[in-house]
């Protein structure tokens, strides 16, 4: 492989990674939609162009069978008024009038048999739209269940069960020696408050000693004053 068959081969697959991480699901769905509702409008617009068509026949139609029945009925005045010529010109328009009436009515018939099919083909992509439109519904539900579910995991990824587990056991031990060392602290407290009151007891008692009771005795005896 050429070097720059491996640039092109290269540029490609980041170009395809990165058109992957654009794409947005959401946003080519509603583009998809805007391009199907965009194309329904044109097919409405050509739908209503069509039978617009057909009642300007219908309206030629009647018009021309109007002009047929008048003519039959000049032809029949024209002979029984004994006008041979003025009923054959009377015949011939109204074979003028018949046959335009045939090409009408075979016009007319096309044109129904157009806007039928037009009908049915705008039915089908108003059904395709709704479809799409339900689809879209559930693919955004979807693409945000999806979202959840990679920042949930992302988040989990970033989570260490062993560290976490070692730091509560940590803070657990440090919080074990902290009330450890209150327990201490408050046992050399009561021993240091005990000691003083005992020698404070011992200095009460031992205030009188056995010579100075008995210098008293002997100075109280002798009359001497104390």
């Amino acid at each position: 492989m050429s070097i720059f068959e491996r640039f092109r081969t290269i540029f490609k697959a980041n170009a395809n990674e990165l058109a992957d991480k654009l794409e947005d699901p959401a946003a080519i769905i509603n583009q998809k939609l805007e391009e199907l509702d965009d194309k329904l409008d044109r097919a409405q617009g050509a739908l209503v162009k069509e039978m617009a068509e057909i009642k300007l026949l219908e309206q030629k139609v009647r018009e021309t069978e109007d002009g047929v029945r008048l003519y039959q009925e000049r032809a029949e005045k024209a002979v029984k008024a004994g006008k041979d010529e003025l009923a054959n010109k009377a015949l011939e328009e109204k074979a003028r009038l018949s046959a335009t009436l045939s090409d009408l009515t075979r016009q007319k018939d096309d044109q129904a048999s157009v806007v039928s099919e037009l009908k049915a083909d705008l039915e089908k992509l108003q059904k395709l739209r709704d479809d799409f439109r339900n689809r879209q519904s559930l693919l955004s539900l979807k693409e945000e269940r999806a979202k959840s579910k990679e920042e949930i995991n992302a988040i989990r990824a970033e989570i260490d069960p062993d560290h976490i587990g070692r730091e509560m056991t940590r803070m657990s031990e440090k919080i074990d020696r902290m009330d450890a060392q209150a327990q201490a602290t408050k046992e050399l407290a009561d021993q240091k408050s005990g000691s003083d009151a005992e020698a404070a007891f011992r200095a009460l008692d031992s205030s009188d000693t056995p010579v100075e009771d008995e210098l008293a005795a002997l100075k109280k005896k002798l009359g001497s004053p104390t």
